[in-house]
């Protein structure tokens, strides 16, 4: 079965590769297109060594999966870029403080993995154990780091909810299946932490999940349907807000300085 659901993902990686090149999607979505290309050349390579070197499958996976993990975050900037274009008020007014979130976001999660990497565990007497251990740093990784990636798609899904901001076919079925994606993984990757019992889950759990986030992502660029422009009035409502924002905190500095 683990075999079946490696060569499924690998045919939906293809099919959401071809699909982004025939209807030349990969122009709108480039930070998509890229995330795609290296999952379709890391999971075919990855699948590739699992039937010629077993011996080496754990040690690519693992090395893999960390490198993936840094590479979700063109999926997440692809996100934002999408609903907040580059020059509409929204961009404008949020980019700076979105950025300081998720600079704040991967600071904790590298601060969290450092935390694990520092933490004394206690002997291991079974070789089970040992080999459970030696996944863990690179779980605590994909934790933490998934953790603030599933953070940073709420976080902008919920600013673009809140500002009535609508989400075209393309970016709601991307934003939403990957943020799922991201929330179980962390949360099996926790599982796994808590009690040995739940590994068996980790082989099926995590790869079924991201199986069906690849057909929602299919799905959702079968039809060319992206984000609507923002209204005028929209950008108009929140330079207002802003303004008004900036004007409190200047005088909360000004309060603080004559203390």
């Amino acid at each position: 079965m683990d075999l079946a659901i490696c060569l499924t993902a690998v045919l939906l990686e293809l099919g959401a590769v071809v699909l982004l090149l025939r209807r030349s999607l990969w122009r709108e979505y480039p930070f998509l297109f890229l995330y795609t290309v290296w999952l379709l050349i890391g999971n075919s390579a990855i699948l590739f060594i699992d039937l010629r070197f077993p011996a080496l499958y754990a040690k690519a996976f693992w090395y893999s999966d960390s490198i993936d993990i840094v590479l979700r975050l063109l999926i997440v900037w692809e996100v934002f870029r999408q609903i907040f274009p580059k020059n509409s008020s929204l961009s404008r007014s949020f980019s700076k403080g979105l950025r300081m979130v998720a600079a704040g976001l991967l600071v904790a999660a590298c601060m969290a993995f450092w935390a694990y990497e520092n933490y004394v565990l206690p002997s291991l007497a079974y070789p089970a154990q040992a080999r459970l251990a030696s996944w863990r740093p690179h779980l605590a990784l994909d934790r933490s780091f998934g953790f603030a990636e599933a953070l940073m798609i709420l976080g902008t899904l919920v600013v673009a909810r809140y500002y009535g901001v609508t989400c075209g076919r393309n970016i709601r079925g991307i934003a939403l299946a990957f943020g799922a994606w991201a929330s179980i993984s962390t949360a099996n990757d926790a599982m796994i932490d808590l009690a040995n019992s739940f590994v068996p889950l980790f082989y099926y759990l995590r790869p079924l999940s991201f199986v069906i986030m690849l057909v929602v992502w299919i799905w959702a660029l079968w039809v060319y349907e992206p984000n609507p422009p923002i209204k005028e009035s929209e950008g108009l409502e929140l330079s207002r807000w802003t303004e008004d924002w900036n004007r409190t905190i200047s005088t909360a500095r000004k309060l603080y300085g004559h203390d």
